[in-house]
């Protein structure tokens, strides 16, 4: 048989060459629009969110009993039963987090109470919620039973997986509008990088340091635009999944910059003169 003879005529409009340039460049380019656009829609931006910040804050799990670090983040999860709690990579960890909120002391109240609701279920358990911003060397390597924490364990060596477990951070998350607004606001921190990692840290620096071991793509950078934002994607092999874009300041997949320097802390106070700090960086744009 002459299976030529099957195929499909083929368009002569596919095979119209413009002047130098060839049919390739231009099916690439559409190729490259489609895989851009795909990447564009794992952003969840809110309109009715602009200007709304949220705080994540990453709390270790230790024993009443024994002092020492436990992997009981399933059982928190399970007794505080609050969807704003969640897990973390660790199974010694928990997060807690707050709904979007304009005012500081709207903020504040809800950072008050995950607080106390945290400290009242862990008192049940005989755990301890600790803000600490780096655990000890030889802490649980435990991972929480998540299908893409487990993989991501599998695919590290041990010493990258100990520094991912024992650092805890706060993140503080802005809403923006859409992908262009978001990139401005990005562009707008990024050069106040060094004074947001100063402000945040207790640990002389050892948290940021065990991060970008784990981290390889740490570093923030500033987008010409979303076209460009998406090459950078491409290269650092996060176009399938924004959550593995693990810079420092960050587009979220949630709608949102997220500003991931701060390291943990038991003063309250002390996160909201982040956001008060974030707030004049970014004040007039949103």
């Amino acid at each position: 048989t002459n299976n030529h003879l099957l195929q499909k005529p083929l368009s002569r409009k596919r095979f119209l060459l413009l002047p130098g340039r060839s049919s390739f460049t231009i099916r690439g380019r559409k190729v490259s629009m489609i895989l851009q656009k795909d990447f564009t829609s794992r952003f969840s931006f809110n309109p009715n969110l602009v200007g709304y910040m949220g705080i994540e804050r990453e709390h270790f799990l230790i024993s009443a009993a024994d002092n020492n670090y436990t992997p009981q983040s399933a059982k928190f999860l399970k007794a505080i039963r609050n969807s704003l709690w969640t897990y973390e990579l660790s199974a010694c960890q928990v997060e807690s987090r707050t709904r979007p909120q304009v005012d500081l002391a709207a903020i504040e109240m809800e950072l008050l109470a995950n607080e106390n609701i945290g400290k009242k279920i862990s008192r049940k358990l005989g755990l301890i919620l600790l803000d600490q911003e780096v655990a000890e060397i030889n802490m649980p390597l435990n991972v929480y039973p998540n299908p893409r924490y487990l993989k991501i364990a599998r695919n590290i060596p041990v010493e990258t997986l100990r520094a991912a477990c024992r650092v805890a951070g706060t993140h503080v998350h802005i809403g923006v509008s859409d992908l262009v607004r978001a990139i401005a606001i990005n562009n707008l921190l990024v050069p106040h990088f060094d004074a947001l990692c100063s402000l945040g840290d207790h640990s002389s620096g050892e948290r940021l340091r065990l991060y970008k071991t784990m981290a390889t793509n740490w570093r923030p950078m500033l987008y010409r635009n979303p076209e460009h934002l998406f090459e950078v994607a491409e290269a650092e092999s996060f176009t399938d999944n924004p959550r593995n874009c693990w810079k420092l300041i960050r587009i979220s997949i949630h709608g949102t910059v997220e500003l991931r320097m701060f390291g943990s802390t038991n003063d309250i106070d002390e996160i909201l003169e982040w956001v008060s700090f974030i707030k004049s960086i970014i004040k007039g744009v949103l």
